[in-house]
């Protein structure tokens, strides 16, 4: 009995040592299943997510591309309105966000999303605003002096103090209401004193005729500048958008 109580006493412990090990080794593999499925639950949040994200950047560009050759003012409305509500990333287990590669591809998305639609937002404000100074300019710059005095010899002053000269005035005093586009001082400064060279030469002009002098002006040099100045930052202005709105609508 005591040898066989001696077997027991030596196999004793292995055995113990040994079930030990088998409830470790299964803690270990539950724990590695756990581990698994809160990296798959972090995979699949964030898969729904960047699906979310390509049908919401299909719907924008969608949006862009019917509205683009709207006014830019018409098509930032459009566009701030269908970007409002962007698809958000869910929650997922910090264990699986942490280790799940996709998680992180979106995370890295959401960060971005919006910037090119609040890029070419940003673009159709200031577009918008040097829309309606072009219009202006070109409005005021399409004016000529002949539609107000004819084309002949002047024999009195009337018609240039009493038409030629007010319409230059009004016309200058309602583009120097419309607001200048940031960074387009120079421009304005191009146009506006285009105009100014027409009323102070017109004045000069009716002096002269009162005085019983001969005077004549052309302002044809001054105008072509003005104009050139205009359309070169319309190109600008519109490659700006078009380059804008290509970046959501074709980003490739």
């Amino acid at each position: 009995m005591s040898a066989r109580g001696g077997r027991l006493t030596m196999f004793l412990p292995v055995f113990v040592t040994l079930t030990l090990g088998a409830v470790v080794g299964l803690l270990v593999v539950v724990q590695a299943q756990r581990q698994g499925a809160q990296v798959a639950e972090a995979d699949e949040v964030a898969t729904q997510y960047l699906s979310e994200v390509g049908t919401f950047r299909a719907e924008v560009a969608r949006e862009v591309r019917g509205s683009r050759q709207a006014d830019p003012g018409d098509l930032r409305r459009v566009v701030r309105k269908v970007i409002a509500d962007p698809p958000r990333l869910g929650d997922a287990p910090a264990y699986g966000t942490e280790r799940s590669e996709v998680w992180q591809e979106a995370v890295a998305t959401q960060k971005t999303l919006l910037e090119p639609y609040q890029r070419l937002s940003r673009t159709l404000r200031r577009a918008d605003a040097g829309v309606d100074y072009i219009e202006a300019a070109r409005k005021v710059l399409g004016m000529r002096a002949s539609d107000y005095v004819g084309s002949g010899v002047l024999s009195t002053s009337t018609p240039v103090r009493d038409r030629l000269i007010p319409a230059f005035v009004r016309a200058l005093d309602e583009l120097d209401a419309v607001p200048v586009p940031q960074g387009q001082q120079q421009l304005a400064g191009t146009v506006r004193g285009a105009v100014q060279y027409v009323i102070d030469q017109a004045t000069a002009l009716a002096d002269s005729i009162e005085a019983n002098r001969s005077f004549s002006f052309t302002y044809a040099e001054q105008f072509q500048t003005a104009i050139d100045a205009v359309d070169d930052y319309a190109t600008v202005v519109e490659g700006d958008v078009t380059e804008a709105v290509n970046a959501v609508t074709d980003p490739s």
